[in-house]
């Protein structure tokens, strides 16, 4: 398995580059196609029949201005692409809101990449729990860059978060391309209970992993921290370059529900993250 279709969220925000940039380490890596993707921010479903005079009197000149925006995104994607020698890349303007937009074009691609939300930054057409909102309401991974922006390669450490659930299970087979490149991956599970449940099952986790390329070692912690910031602390002691976990929570409309340790991470993350819901 291998990721073939790279789309990474194209914006102006101050961190765009720092997103590109990961993007296409991991598209030359993994010799796949890169698609930049810019929204034009207004939803698709603004210009019903019946108030399309309304729509071009009144959205047209801010519409008109996201534009703007979104392609000026555009020509940076371009301009970053080239010079980092991505052979295969391709700008896509996507007439949608960015939240629509990227879930729309990551039916066509293997991995999304975007960036974690940053508390001061804002842009035109914003939104502010955007990885949220597309971890929930996509089957693609994510993997998010930290707004704290570091030079970052796919060949480093990773640290995988395992608790045999069905999202830990997805983001774990959706990182196989990722930590097939590592350098070492340690297989971590948290709990407060018994000791013992992740050994049970560490030789079949390890044989499966390594059927694919992949070797890697299993650890058991049991810690009285919450298990957001017990993980967060175990990748910076283990210097890991990438973390693997899946993601948890419910979208209701507009409303996102996260789970805590999903939460902590979106929050406090300092090294790209892969995501599964």
């Amino acid at each position: 398995m291998r990721y073939k279709t790279i789309a990474v969220h194209a914006d102006t925000s101050v961190h765009a580059p720092a997103r590109v940039l990961l993007a296409c380490a991991l598209a030359r890596a993994e010799g796949a196609h890169l698609v930049g993707v810019a929204a034009t921010g207004v939803s698709r479903f603004i210009y019903p029949a019946s108030t399309a005079a309304l729509a071009r009197n009144v959205v047209s000149p801010y519409a008109a201005s996201l534009h703007e925006h979104a392609h000026r995104a555009l020509d940076e994607f371009e301009a970053i692409a080239a010079a980092e020698g991505v052979a295969s890349r391709e700008p896509r303007l996507v007439a949608d809101d960015p939240e629509g937009a990227l879930v729309l074009m990551s039916r066509y691609a293997d991995l999304l990449v975007l960036s974690q939300t940053a508390p001061a930054h804002e842009v035109a057409g914003a939104v502010r729990e955007l990885p949220e909102f597309v971890m929930l309401n996509t089957a693609r991974p994510l993997l998010l860059a930290p707004y704290v922006d570091r030079p970052w390669s796919p060949g480093g450490k990773a640290l995988v978060a395992w608790d045999e659930s069905i999202e830990a299970t997805r983001a774990l087979g959706h990182a196989l391309p990722l930590l097939c490149l590592a350098a070492a991956v340690t297989v971590v599970q948290f709990g407060r209970g018994a000791a013992g449940s992740l050994a049970a099952h560490a030789t079949d986790l390890v044989a499966w992993l390594g059927r694919h390329g992949v070797r890697a070692n299993v650890l058991e912690e049991r810690l009285d921290i919450g298990d957001g910031n017990a993980l967060l602390s175990l990748a910076a002691d283990q210097q890991a370059g990438l973390l693997v976990m899946g993601g948890y929570g419910h979208a209701r409309f507009r409303e996102l529900l996260l789970g805590g340790v999903t939460r902590t991470v979106l929050d406090a993350m300092t090294v790209p993250v892969l995501m599964a819901h």
